[in-house]
């Protein structure tokens, strides 16, 4: 079977402080996305897709076509409760609840992906591998159980450099090895409860215009959870991400740190077209220095480059199956999520400011 799909999103974007995807202050349209995406299934067991992205961020992301994915999909084995296979080439990496979906707005939870958790300026990193997937599942009465292996190169761009070490350090980063992570996930009477555990642990081979080249050490842990009932479902997702500098002749051991950050979102589908949601997060750059005083001491930015958080209030109205609209309000403090590419000098940005944004998406 022959299947073809694809997305168009288009986003505004107005901020009262700051740039967050474009010039935001003034009103920024420079939030879209384009994908197509192609399946062949041979044979029950053996399958082909690929999907060709197109994703305009600001600063981050300039709108140039890419390879989102490519692999085969070979099912060494399924009956009615199991199921085991593997995927070769460039696939999605299963990490939380919604990184493998993340490009499609339908099945984001907002117009902007929780930041706490899914960084837009390191989406490259976390989303999708060059290798290998192991997955299985099993299904015992009311209970599923799913484990993912992945292992495989990771993307590492300009906003990976920017985001681990200093702009003005001019480096240059790239696989020091592979990456390796899963997920292992648990559902009950058919995704009424959703559990989850997802690893992802990668090393960065680092070279600058100043120190001598480094690693850096990456350890990203996530624990996701979720309840649906009627029209309401809540969920809650909390990051642990300890780093580790090695090398940079020993002037970078003062940005180990343990980054961490959580949110918790509830929704209220209000009928079969309208949804409304809340939604609070926090990040933190040190888990131990939840309001950047310490970090800002010992790396000279200020304090609010090293935490977050948001409220977040939105709408969702579906009008027909293909197109979706939405809008949201944030009051945010704290800037950590920003991209250095955006906001080029931390020190002129300010602690307090709010996000609305705006979006239509359609589906095919």
């Amino acid at each position: 079977m022959f299947q073809v799909h694809g997305f168009l999103t288009q986003a505004y974007v107005k901020t009262t402080e700051n740039q967050f995807f474009g010039d935001s202050e003034d009103g920024s349209f420079d939030f879209r996305e384009l994908g197509i995406n192609a399946s062949y299934r041979l044979t029950p067991q053996f399958m082909v897709a690929a999907q060709v992205l197109s994703r305009r961020a600001g600063e981050m992301y300039d709108g140039s076509l890419d390879l989102d994915y490519a692999h085969i999909d070979y099912t060494l084995q399924t009956d009615e409760d199991n199921r085991f296979g593997f995927i070769l080439g460039r696939s999605k990496n299963t990490f939380g609840f919604y990184n493998d979906t993340r490009d499609v707005a339908a099945t984001r939870p907002g117009i902007f992906m929780p930041q706490a958790i899914y960084w837009d300026r390191v989406r490259n990193m976390v989303l999708a591998s060059d290798g290998g997937q192991l997955y299985g599942e099993t299904q015992f009465e009311d209970h599923l159980f799913e484990l993912r292996l992945i292992a495989g190169k990771t993307p590492i761009d300009e906003n990976v450099e920017n985001s681990y070490l200093n702009p003005a350090l001019n480096s240059k980063m790239d696989n020091d090895g592979i990456t390796l992570g899963g997920r292992l996930l648990y559902e009950w009477d058919g995704g009424r409860f959703r559990l989850a555990l997802s690893n992802a642990a990668l090393t960065l081979d680092a070279k600058t215009d100043l120190f001598t080249p480094g690693d850096i050490e990456i350890d990203y842990w996530v624990l996701s959870s979720q309840y649906n009932t009627g029209p309401w479902s809540l969920t809650l997702e909390y990051m642990y991400q300890p780093i580790d500098y090695e090398g940079f002749s020993g002037l970078m051991d003062v940005a180990d740190t343990t980054v961490d950050g959580y949110y918790i979102q509830g929704n209220y589908r209000l009928d079969a077209d309208w949804e409304l949601f809340t939604r609070y997060e926090e990040s933190h750059y040190d888990k131990d220095d939840k309001n950047g005083e310490k970090s800002s001491t010992n790396l000279g930015l200020p304090a609010h480059t090293f935490f977050s958080e948001l409220w977040t209030l939105g709408v969702l109205w579906e009008p027909t199956e293909q197109l979706m609209l939405r809008a949201e309000f944030s009051q945010v403090e704290g800037t950590i999520f920003l991209s250095n590419l955006e906001n080029n000098n931390p020190n002129s940005t300010e602690r307090n400011w709010n996000l609305f944004s705006l979006l239509v998406s359609y589906s095919f």
